[in-house]
C-alpha cells in the first residue's frame, strides 16, 4: 500500500454514541484488520500496511475517541470497543477477517472475536497488553518511559502527537478501563487461531507474559522479533507481515 493508501480519507461508521473510523485499502483478497493501541491511531501500521496490501484487503481501524474520532460520553471498557469495532467492521461488509491488534489493539481483537465469532477468522496479538505481573498504572508508566529510549524518532513523534489529540482526560479513562480487563481469562474464550508475537527488546511485553497467554488456551502460537521494540510493526514490517501469512496458512 502506498503512502495514498494508508492515508485515504477515513470513512466515519457511527456505532451508538461513538464513531468507528475504517480505511479500507490494498488488493482483492483476504481481508485484515489493524487495530491500534491507547491513545494512539492507524498512522504507526502504515509501514505493516503497505508490506500486507500487496496480497490482501487491508483496513485501518481508529478507535472511538482517537485520531479525532467522535467519542461517548465515557470511555467504553474493551469490550464496548470491541463491540463497535465489530459492529463498524460489518457495516463495511468485511467478515472471515484476520484481526490484528497493537498492544491495547489486542485486548479490542479479543473482544471483538468474543463479540461476533463469525468476524474473526484468527487473531494475532501484537505486543499484547497488560502484563499481570505489573498491572499497575506506575508499572505500566515507567515499563513505557523504557520503551520510548528504543523506539525510533518517527516513531515517538506519531505516537505522542496521537497522545496529544486523544487528550489526557481520554487517555486517562481508557487506561483505567485497559488496566481492569483481564486478557488472559477473555483470550481462553476465543475458538479462532491465535499467534501472540512481541519483540526480544520489548519492556513492557516480557516472555513470562507471552507464556502466561500461551497457558490461557491450547493452540496459541508464540514469536518473538528479535530486536524489535514495542512498536514493531514499525520497526520490522516485514518479518511482522510474515506472521499475518503463516497465520492465514493456518501454521501454528
Amino acid at each position: 500500500m502506498s503512502a495514498t493508501a494508508a492515508r485515504s480519507p477515513v470513512r466515519r461508521v457511527r456505532v451508538g454514541e461513538a464513531e468507528v473510523g475504517l480505511r479500507s485499502s490494498g488488493t482483492p483478497g483476504p481481508d485484515v484488520v489493524l487495530v491500534h493501541g491507547i491513545g494512539a491511531s492507524s498512522r504507526y501500521f502504515e509501514r505493516l500496511a503497505a508490506e500486507l496490501a500487496r496480497d490482501c484487503s487491508v483496513h485501518l481501524v481508529e478507535l472511538p475517541g482517537h485520531a479525532g474520532m467522535e467519542r461517548p460520553r465515557e470511555a467504553p471498557t474493551m469490550a464496548g470497543y470491541g463491540s463497535a469495532v465489530a459492529a463498524a467492521l460489518r457495516q463495511a461488509g468485511v467478515e472471515d477477517a484476520l484481526l490484528a491488534g497493537h498492544s491495547m489493539g489486542c485486548q479490542v481483537v479479543v473482544e471483538a472475536a468474543l463479540a461476533d465469532p463469525d468476524l474473526a477468522a484468527s487473531l494475532l496479538l501484537l505486543a499484547p497488553t497488560v502484563n499481570q505481573a505489573e498491572r499497575s498504572i506506575a508499572a505500566q508508566a515507567f515499563r513505557l518511559a523504557q520503551d520510548t529510549l528504543r523506539e525510533s524518532a518517527a516513531v515517538n513523534r506519531i505516537v505522542f502527537t496521537d497522545y496529544l489529540r486523544a487528550g489526557p482526560r481520554w487517555y486517562l479513562g481508557t487506561l483505567r478501563r485497559m488496566m481492569d480487563h483481564r486478557m488472559e481469562e477473555r483470550l481462553a474464550l476465543v475458538e479462532c487461531p491465535v499467534a501472540v508475537i512481541s519483540g526480544s527488546t520489548d519492556p513492557i511485553v516480557p516472555r513470562s507474559w507471552l507464556l502466561r497467554l500461551e497457558a490461557a488456551r491450547s493452540g496459541v502460537a508464540l514469536g518473538e522479533i528479535p530486536a524489535a521494540p514495542h512498536v514493531l510493526m514499525w520497526t520490522h514490517a516485514g518479518q511482522t507481515a510474515e506472521w499475518v501469512r503463516k497465520l492465514r496458512k493456518g501454521v501454528q
